[in-house]
């Protein structure tokens, strides 16, 4: 799992982005709708974004949009979002991503994460689950809501930190607080 820490980290050192992309409630049941998100992957490609995480979904449809996406698109870090689950977990695993994250800290789920080698990245909203993500080894931490959590509560974790973290916000972000949110502490935002 450092690997793969160490290779995301790098990646966003390069470019502190992360484009979340959910997919609608009747995405499956539309087949454009495949072709149309396939399209605006390739844009986004094209403009030079190079990490992406798709939105975990149950239905069985959902692995097999991840691999086409992974198989078509070599230059992008392709992730899952919202990973909350053991199930979603377990449907990520065989996929090999280089990371997913979790909008929580469930420690059951991260343990079982690491055991696969799966990068699930933990969500926190308060200090203890932070010192428990800091006692698995954790060296990237998605902070959630970023958008409600704000500078100040990134500052408490800074206090805190007894290694280098590498710092996600998350959550409720608006395009026109990327560059304050990244000159205040942030290291990348999602």
């Amino acid at each position: 799992m450092e690997v793969k820490q160490n290779n995301l980290i790098k990646s966003l050192r390069i470019q502190p982005l992360v484009v979340v992309i959910r997919l609608e409630n009747d995405f499956f049941n539309i087949p454009y709708k495949r072709d149309k998100l396939l399209l605006k992957i390739k844009k986004l490609s094209n403009y030079g974004v190079k990490n992406i995480e798709i939105g975990w979904d149950s239905n069985p449809e959902w692995i097999d949009l991840i691999s086409e996406i992974k198989n078509n698109f070599h230059n992008i870090n392709l992730g899952a979002a919202s990973i909350s689950s053991i199930q979603a977990l377990e449907s990520i695993i065989p996929l090999n991503l280089n990371y997913s994250m979790s909008p929580i800290f469930k420690k059951g789920l991260h343990l079982k994460a690491i055991k696969y080698n799966q990068l699930l990245i933990p969500g926190v909203s308060n200090i203890e689950n932070f010192q428990e993500a800091i006692n698995l080894e954790y060296k990237i931490i998605k902070i959630f809501p970023a958008s409600k959590l704000g500078i100040n509560f990134l500052n408490k974790l800074k206090e805190f930190q007894e290694s280098d973290i590498f710092f996600i916000g998350a959550g409720g972000i608006k395009s026109g607080d990327l560059k304050q949110l990244l000159k205040n502490g942030y290291d990348a935002l999602a």
